[in-house]
């Protein structure tokens, strides 16, 4: 659809606000049964007076988060990746373990898993906690042994079950 066949001009928009001094607008949703606005807006001349700034002009632009949210999800727009969280989340044992970690997750990331390494060397429980509040699916447990024996030891969160398998093979236990 092109912008100019969903344009419309309204001479008799007005805005709640009365700082407005010149053109204000307005974007509304044309889809679902909310239709009001989601987006507003409009040009102020002397507004930054009041903070000390005379003779300042300016135009102001604000978005509705909750109503594009809504129309969003009503009208079934959300695109197909953000229903794609991150599938495999890394344990984090220490900075030497973090580091031989960084190494697997840019592989993981390379080959369009999203994947992301737990920020602090907490307890076990703590990110276990996190990935099942997140709905990460997998987490890789990588301690000094699994990094002397190159191996992954992958917990399926949803099952609770473990299996160590090659740091290589990590990709075809996730996808």
């Amino acid at each position: 659809m092109d912008a100019e066949e969903s344009f419309e001009v309204d001479l008799l928009l007005a805005r709640g606000l009365n700082y407005y001094t010149g053109t204000i607008f307005e974007v509304k949703a044309l889809e679902g049964t909310l239709q009001s606005s989601i987006c507003g807006g409009g040009r102020y001349d002397d507004l930054t007076g009041i903070f000390g700034l005379k003779d300042m002009s300016g135009v102001g632009i604000s978005f509705g988060a909750d109503r594009i949210y809504d129309v969003l999800l009503e009208t079934n727009k959300f695109p197909a990746q953000l229903g794609q969280s991150t599938r495999l989340l890394f344990a984090n044992f220490g900075e030497a373990e973090a580091l031989h970690c960084l190494k697997l997750l840019r592989q993981m990331r390379e080959a369009g898993i999203a994947a992301e390494l737990y920020p602090d060397a907490v307890k076990m429980a703590k990110q276990f906690k996190y990935a099942d509040d997140k709905g990460i699916p997998f987490v890789a447990i990588i301690g000094e042994n699994e990094m002397k024996q190159g191996l992954v030891t992958v917990k399926d969160m949803k099952s609770s079950e473990q299996k160590a398998v090659k740091a290589d093979d990590l990709q075809s236990v996730i996808m």
